[in-house]
């Protein structure tokens, strides 16, 4: 199967998924009474195999959509509607499947009041639901990247203060710009000193609360858009480019969220905006992770994923930031995670 990103379908949200997907956002930070989510049975276990359902028609297609393994089927069932010219000259089988995927969404939702789930229960149905699970072409490519990124934690992080590194990490990041990315070498040097730049930077994260960081993130966005238009342009191998700059996103946002998850245990927070800022980058992996993300992530970020998974539930500070029971938090907040991955499906 050829890398290609998102399916189709999760682009596709109806303007009221986009406000349910606000709401969610608001009840995390607010904590207002939260609703329980979705049961995610056994009929979600399964992922892309794209030889076991052969169609005929695009009605035989529609009819097998309704199957309880509606999850491994889906891509393969789109790609075979949109293929054909009376998906799109007539519209009854396009209304049928877009039925038939918005009801079973919201059956999931329907079946959540009786179940309690909990942080490893979000990676768990993440990674079991995940539609590149078994493509061998991206499994092989993440092997062959995997030895560069176990090799990043060797050189330690550097032993300064605030004002030292926010100085180096702007130098760093202005250089590169200014000399660019146009080659695959380009790339991995970039990728492995801001690494190092990164890991030393959240050493000193309590301290940024009121550190404008606008410009570290801007010329961040911007170089990662040039190794994209490199890779677009052939001056780096796509398939390499995408693989490896996302690997890079899964290894930033969980040691960003380990790092909070250890300085929201051992420190104080110095306010509600601290706090909230904190509460978001704990939670972004289990939020912004998506599938291919998560097909790109070595043993090694698995790890420090579980870490979190494990500390999360036994963290009095992080329930006392949220201003709600631990107990309840742990059951509540990983109920929410689920409903806004259910919004991605």
């Amino acid at each position: 199967m050829a890398i290609t990103g998102k399916s189709c379908l999760q682009h596709y949200h109806y303007q009221s998924e986009r406000t349910a997907y606000r709401q969610v956002i608001n009840t995390i930070f607010t904590v207002l009474p939260i609703l329980p989510v979705l049961t995610i049975i056994v009929l979600l276990s399964a992922c892309n195999k794209p030889d076991k359902y052969q169609f005929d028609t695009s009605r035989g297609a529609v009819e097998t959509y309704s199957l309880k393994e509606w999850k491994e089927v889906n891509d393969t069932v789109y790609k075979f509607l949109v293929g054909d010219s009376a998906f799109i000259k007539y519209h009854n089988e396009a209304n049928d499947y877009l039925f038939i995927h918005d009801s079973i969404r919201k059956e999931l939702f329907r079946l959540s009041e009786t179940w309690r789930y909990g942080y490893d229960d979000v990676l768990s149905i993440k990674e079991q639901t995940c539609t590149y699970k078994d493509d061998k072409e991206l499994a092989d490519a993440v092997r062959a990247a995997t030895p560069f990124f176990a090799s990043l934690d060797s050189t330690g992080a550097s032993v300064c203060d605030k004002a030292s590194i926010l100085k180096r990490y702007r130098f760093f990041l202005a250089t590169t710009l200014r000399q660019g990315i146009n080659s695959r070498d380009d790339m991995l040097r970039f990728i492995k000193e801001e690494d190092y730049m990164f890991r030393t930077f959240l050493r000193h994260l309590y301290e940024m609360d009121d550190e404008p960081l606008a410009d570290i993130s801007q010329n961040t966005e911007a170089i990662c858009r040039n190794i994209f238009i490199a890779s677009r342009e052939g001056r780096i191998p796509s398939k390499e480019a995408v693989v490896y700059m996302s690997m890079r996103t899964v290894r930033r946002l969980l040691q960003n969220s380990a790092e909070c998850v250890e300085n929201i245990n051992r420190l104080e927070m110095k306010g509600k905006s601290q706090g909230n800022a904190y509460l978001w980058m704990i939670i972004q992996p289990f939020v912004s992770i998506d599938p291919f993300l998560l097909a790109t992530m070595t043993p090694q970020e698995r790890s420090r994923f579980e870490y979190i998974v494990t500390q999360l539930p036994k963290s009095r500070r992080f329930a006392d930031t949220f201003d709600i029971n631990l107990k309840a938090l742990n059951y509540l907040l990983p109920q929410q995670l689920l409903k806004i991955y259910v919004l991605s499906i």
